[in-house]
């Protein structure tokens, strides 16, 4: 993203607390209680995080969490809110955009239990979170999808899918378990429709 992306994420998240975001993507709530994790100190990674509501909602539960996002506003009023709660979460400035070639991978390899990416469309991050996520470990995503009704989402069609688009690109790097196309309500209010993912890296 260029700087002025920055500037105007920075101008959303200003003025208001991560606490204001609300609940979790009820995708992630349905999900976790559900992932079989092999670790005491289990580890995610919450990319494109935004104020943080699935950062906060995952450390709250024993998590370790690393956040990232572009937007330095966002990640301060996340940090704080963390600081105060004392929740493990680790706040990360990172612009993933234009993805970083292969041999420029943005993240350690085998690095988390789960990365957690909410409607942030981005098809070839795909391969470098596979190589983050630790064998066994978990993809759960939601992203926009491309329909001659965008309803709420972005504007611009890069940041949607076409139907069955962002399955076969997470296929080529995990196990699906669970997918399914379908209409949610943004934090708007408005409907938008959305490809929902659950994929284990296998191992």
């Amino acid at each position: 993203m260029s700087d002025a992306d920055r500037i105007k994420w920075n101008e959303h998240y200003r003025g208001r607390p991560c606490a204001a975001m609300g609940e979790p993507n009820p995708l992630l709530a349905e999900w976790l209680p559900r992932l079989k994790i092999d670790s005491a100190s289990p580890f995610a990674a919450d990319v494109a995080c935004g104020a943080g509501r699935h950062a906060l909602y995952l450390a709250r539960r024993g998590w370790r969490v690393e956040a990232m996002d572009i937007s330095e506003v966002a990640l301060a009023g996340l940090a704080a809110a963390a600081e105060a709660e004392g929740l493990a979460i680790t706040c990360l400035q990172r612009d993933f955009e234009p993805v970083p070639p292969a041999e420029l991978p943005p993240f350690e390899p085998a690095r988390y239990d789960l990365a957690v990416v909410m409607r942030y469309t981005n098809l070839p991050l795909i391969a470098h979170l596979a190589r983050a996520i630790r064998p066994g470990g978990y993809l759960v995503a939601e992203a926009y999808l491309r329909t001659a009704e965008p309803g709420g989402g972005p504007r611009n069609p890069a940041y949607r899918v076409a139907p069955g688009e962002f399955e076969a690109a997470a296929a080529r790097h995990f196990d699906i378990i669970a997918c399914r196309d379908g209409l949610t309500t943004g934090r708007s209010g408005e409907p938008a429709a959305v490809v929902q993912l659950v994929g284990q890296r296998p191992g």
